[in-house]
């Protein structure tokens, strides 16, 4: 999440409620976000393997095929997400 933005509780909201849209990942359908767009959080639906990339210039900037189980929720500054199984629900913080 942009820091700067973090500090507005109605933008904190906004995100939370997921008003600035989201993409559907599934295994069958969509498997990847497009370019150009950031994520502030990943909701698995249905036992996923995730690739991400960070938007974040210090930690590490990376994950490929982790296993996560239905429920997890990873909160952050991602792009370029995209699943080999699985279905996730990435909300749009732009």
């Amino acid at each position: 999440m942009p820091t700067k933005q973090l500090y507005s509780a109605n933008h904190y909201h906004r995100l939370s409620f997921g008003d600035f849209g989201f993409r559907l990942l599934d295994e069958d359908a969509t498997t990847s976000t497009p370019s150009g767009e950031h994520f502030c959080t990943v909701h698995v639906l249905k036992d996923a393997v995730i690739s991400l990339t960070s938007n974040l210039s210090v930690g590490d900037s990376s994950i490929t095929d982790l296993d996560l189980k239905e429920g997890h929720i990873i909160y952050g500054d991602f792009t370029n997400i995209s699943i080999t199984g699985g279905i996730v629900i990435c909300y749009l913080h732009r």
